[in-house]
């Protein structure tokens, strides 16, 4: 059936909500100062390379 799960019964709106949010904070892999870094580590790589 459309929406069961391995516990045997469909999941609420709020066990589908909390999967939801889950999967988001998965997907976002960088916070904070660590975004910082990696922008300016992309500025700098692309700064180093030479135009054609």
């Amino acid at each position: 059936m459309a929406g069961d799960n391995d516990r045997g019964y469909a999941e609420t709106r709020q066990e589908r909500r909390e999967k939801k949010r889950q999967a988001q904070k998965n997907r976002m892999t960088h916070h904070g100062k660590s975004i910082a870094l990696i922008y300016r580590q992309s500025v700098e790589k692309r700064a180093g390379k030479s135009k054609k």
